[in-house]
């Protein structure tokens, strides 16, 4: 149940756990936060001595009314939090992207020579999956780790009905056993894919044992060539885990080691998993309105953990959170087991979270030295173009097609000079046949109309892929809706490959802009255009494949993509499938004559 609260006064808010929604005067929540005792953390936000940070203080001036919400207990009250922020996305909590999908190894067990590949999903299919991984350089360090240790195949072709083929080259680098080729059998191979299994799982002493077994089998059939590959797997596998391993006294423990740190409003958190004692991976992440590093810790756990990732019977940071009890509690019960939140301050484990916070500051400063570079771009690009308002948003619009052919258009954003891909929009032209100015008038009109029906924002600058032509096609089209757009082409030089030599025309100005050749706001405008070159000839191209794959069967109702794959499958291709008869097409898509006969007729 939510009561509202007004403030100020605060009157009425229970001393128990549960939640609390800062609102503004027209009920949009500016903050949600959790607390043991709503009455005492929810008054002091509103003290006059309390020392608030410049996001808190300039969230608290906004508040209007507060709701609350209370649970059984503390914990209850954490995980309502977590799912309240994570549905509602207010403007002052800290937020981790939870919309992002971790790798799994994925060993496909259901063909008859199983193999390992890299995928986002795991789906009910028979398939065994190790992970998730932390990063997608993780994941493919363990995948040429396998490749290295164990002879399985790497290609991703279907080999259960496959015809037998020359062995491709590692095979005669001893890093494949050539299935493809026939040189091993589905049973021999099997005992590979069960070591692989082993260690992934963690059982490399078992795999070391088999392997040992199999090797002395070998020796004493006189096969000294299988028996010596073994035995140099068995010491590849020796090596690797002694690299592996974190340190003898860990106890094979899982251990994460969390670091935060801030600075000028940007976080980062930075973790490295240990699992068994072996370390399997580290990863920085980057958070937006970071002021408090023991905040950012706290919303580091409550989300990451959330997501598919086991937790661990420990974990170290480099600042305790205020309710780190809370959290170890509810860690606790998504482990079944108890779990420890640790400040870590001596010994192995305070010089591994020293690594891990030195390592997150150098990625802060990385990235503080990227936010300064776009700045300084952004700055000569308000100069350079003589304009007043700070150019934050830019968007680029492109044509694709061929002799008018498919054609498509694209439009892509920079938000403060990054890529803005949940701007991004693709456009199927209407006026396609007609010249290349008037499909960019096109994209533009009904981009502007779109944003002045929805009241969204206008572009601070407006690019397009072009010289004066497209300029002034675009330029006319974007000011029907904002009169004061400011417009810029970019059209190719003399040296059509050389971007040195390109040209910038601003809307209204005879003469190109003067960019400095190798100026950062130049180098921005073209990465921005050349974004949206990219764009449009990906979709152009998906269009274009659509179209080519359509035929007058497409015409036939009934006969519907899954049909049309069956057709396919069964003879080789649609140009097959003419040679055919009513029957045997009758036959090949359990349908009736009638139509099996319509769908020839077609073909």
């Amino acid at each position: 149940m939510t009561e509202k609260i007004s403030v100020p006064g605060l009157k009425g808010i229970p001393r128990r756990p549960g939640c609390y929604l800062m609102k503004d005067s027209g009920g949009k929540i500016l903050y949600i936060g959790k607390a043991v005792n709503l009455k005492a953390r929810v008054s002091s936000y509103f003290r006059k001595t309390a020392g608030h940070t410049p996001r808190i203080a300039l969230m608290v001036s906004l508040v209007d009314h507060v709701d609350v919400m209370v649970t059984t207990n503390e914990v209850e009250a954490l995980i309502l939090e977590n799912i309240l922020i994570k549905k509602e996305k207010p403007r002052f909590n800290v937020m981790l992207r939870d919309d992002k999908t971790y790798p799994y190894l994925k060993l496909t067990v259901g063909e008859k020579f199983p193999r390992l590949a890299i995928v986002r999903k795991m789906l009910d299919d028979g398939a065994f999956y190790f992970g998730p991984y932390v990063s997608a350089k993780s994941v493919r360090s363990v995948k040429r780790l396998i490749h290295r240790l164990f002879p399985l195949r790497q290609s991703s072709d279907n080999l259960d009905k496959a015809p037998l083929r020359k062995p491709c080259l590692n095979y005669h680098m001893k890093r494949c056993l050539a299935p493809c080729a026939g040189k091993i059998s589905a049973e021999e191979y099997g005992r590979v894919v069960k070591s692989v299994i082993r260690f992934l799982q963690g059982r490399e002493d078992e795999v070391v044992a088999e392997l040992r077994k199999e090797m002395e089998l070998k020796a004493s059939m006189q096969k000294f060539e299988r028996a010596a590959a073994l035995r140099d797997q068995i010491e590849a596998i020796k090596r690797i885990r002694e690299k592996q391993e974190m340190d003898a006294a860990s106890g094979r423990l899982d251990e994460d080691y969390i670091a935060a740190v801030c600075e000028g409003g940007t976080g980062v958190v930075r973790i490295m998993m240990v699992r068994g004692g072996k370390l399997m991976g580290d990863q920085n992440y980057i958070l937006k309105k970071a002021d408090d590093p023991a905040e950012l810790v706290e919303v580091f756990v409550k989300q990451f953990y959330g997501s598919p990732f086991a937790v661990p019977s420990e974990v170290f940071v480099n600042i305790v959170p205020e309710e780190s009890e809370v959290l170890a509690k509810w860690l606790s019960g998504l482990r079944g087991k108890k779990v420890k939140i640790i400040q870590p301050r001596r010994g192995r484990k305070k010089r591994l979270i020293g690594m891990v916070e030195e390592n997150a500051e150098l990625k802060l400063l990385q990235v503080a030295a990227g936010q300064e570079s776009r700045k300084e771009a952004l700055r000569e690009i308000q100069e350079m173009l003589g304009i007043q308002k700070w150019p934050s948003l830019m968007e680029a619009v492109d044509i694709s097609n061929i002799q008018g052919m498919s054609a498509v258009g694209s439009l892509v954003a920079f938000s403060n000079g990054e890529p803005d891909k949940s701007r991004y929009k693709r456009y199927r032209i209407k006026t396609a046949g007609r010249g290349d100015t008037e499909m960019m008038a096109e994209v533009v009109d009904r981009r502007f109309r779109r944003i002045m029906e929805e009241s969204g924002s206008f572009p601070d600058i407006l690019v397009v892929d072009g010289g004066k032509g497209q300029v002034n096609a675009a330029t006319a089209a974007a000011r029907k809706y904002a009169p004061e757009q400011t417009v810029l082409g970019i059209a190719k030089g003399v040296e059509r490959e050389n971007s040195a030599s390109d040209l910038f025309y601003l809307a209204g100005k005879r003469n190109p802009v003067p960019f400095q050749p190798a100026g950062a706001g130049r180098f921005m405008l073209q990465r921005l255009r050349d974004e949206s070159h990219r764009f449009a000839i990906d979709y152009h191209r998906q269009t274009r494949s659509r179209q080519m794959f359509k035929s007058g069967v497409d015409e036939v109702k009934g006969f519907g993509p899954k049909r049309k794959k069956k057709l396919v499958l069964k003879f080789g291709s649609l140009k097959a499938a003419r040679s055919a008869t009513a029957e045997e097409i009758a036959k090949a898509l359990s349908v009736n004559i009638s139509l099996a006969s319509e769908i020839l007729e077609k073909l």
